[in-house]
């Protein structure tokens, strides 16, 4: 007697999550989440959150994201995550295959968000397209667990082409994202020790604080000074009595008699 046959069984670890379930995502008004497909690792877990794409550019605008730790188990031991650590050749390999064919120019300028310095380069797509690549990881400096140590690493990629979009629109998706996961044990510290307050808050004569909704997105910037008065015109110059002459006036002075000159 043979075993009654079941549905194919997906040879993959792939599988895909709700929107909801990001590990990144957009700024509110950001590009639309249209989808999140979710590998498991040994040892991370990564995740690709599709993007919303209006681009004549082919390819699929998303963040690619991995969280190395400890993943609850549903892989063998042997399947594990290489750590890329952030070489010119793994960038290098890693935009071609994100953006085949495009001349892509790596950006000089020091760049960072709530999470630290990141990476970028920029390309021109296909019809009136402007690409992105950007890469970060996310790794403490400072240790929280002094004893234990702390684990964790995030590593994140962004591929987005858009058409005519601008570098500040593109880097915009880069300084406003946020990440949206963890792992529950606490030696899993991927941040690092946050910074201290600055002294100065609270102090008199202490840093002028303005809303980021007033003064732009970084809130601690005074406002700019009121632009100098201009007068229509410039007014005649009269040159300086000389010493020892009497100063006549043009007209009577207000408040005082007429006198009528000597005949």
């Amino acid at each position: 007697m043979t075993a009654r046959g079941g549905p194919p069984v997906v040879a993959t670890m792939a599988i895909e999550v709700p929107a909801v379930e990001a590990l990144v995502l957009p700024e509110p008004g950001g590009p639309r989440v249209i989808g999140v497909i979710e590998t498991r690792f040994a040892n991370a877990l990564q995740q690709e959150v599709m993007l919303a794409t209006e681009a004549a550019t082919p390819g699929q605008n998303a963040f690619d994201v991995t969280f190395f730790g400890p993943v609850e188990g549903r892989t063998g031991p042997e399947n594990l995550k290489s750590d890329t650590f952030l070489t010119d050749e793994a960038i290098s390999e890693e935009m071609e295959q994100a953006l085949p064919g495009l001349g892509m120019s790596p950006s000089t300028y020091f760049v960072q968000n709530r999470y630290g310095p990141f990476g970028y380069a920029l390309g021109r797509g296909q019809g009136r397209d402007l690409c992105m690549y950007a890469w970060q990881r996310i790794q403490g400096q400072d240790r929280v667990n002094v004893l234990t140590g702390d684990r964790g690493v995030l590593s994140v990629r962004l591929r987005f082409c858009q058409s005519g979009a601008s570098e500040a629109s593109l880097l915009r998706i880069m300084y406003r994202y946020t990440i949206n996961g963890y792992f529950l044990p606490r030696s899993w510290q991927p941040y690092g020790r946050p910074l201290p307050a600055s002294p100065e808050l609270g102090r008199i004569g202490g840093p002028i604080i303005y809303p980021a909704e007033t003064f732009g997105t970084s809130g601690a910037s005074a406002p700019p000074p009121a632009p100098a008065r201009t007068l229509e015109s410039a007014p005649r110059s009269v040159s300086p009595p000389s010493e020892g002459a009497p100063t006549v006036p043009s007209a009577p002075l207000e408040g005082y008699p007429t006198v009528p000159a000597p005949l």
